[in-house]
């Protein structure tokens, strides 16, 4: 529990499941592997560093989610899992165009 406690006192998780009030959550659907306090991912201090559960490259499709909810099944053409990498190239991007 003491490294849970720093990681959070550090805020150093930038990803957390979360119900449908934005709650974080270990129960499923949710949160498909019960981390606790909905953790879903870690970062370094410095936020360099980034370490997932989610695994989103294997959900980038609504088909490929174990879960949404049925009007987002009909809706999306993309799942939200998509924004995460739109945001990583948008990053890098910029990074390239300001060396």
């Amino acid at each position: 529990m003491e490294v849970q406690g720093r990681v959070i006192a550090e805020n150093l998780t930038p990803l957390t499941f979360v119900d449908d009030e934005g709650k974080a959550t270990e129960q499923y659907p949710f949160n498909p592997n019960g981390s606790v306090s909905g953790f879903a991912g870690l970062c370094s201090r410095d936020g360099r560093h980034l370490a997932i559960m989610p695994h989103p490259e294997r959900a980038f499709l609504p088909w490929q989610c174990h879960y949404l909810p049925d009007n987002m099944k009909k809706n999306l053409l993309v799942s939200p899992w998509m924004e995460m990498f739109c945001n990583a190239y948008e990053w890098s991007v910029r990074v390239t165009d300001d060396r």
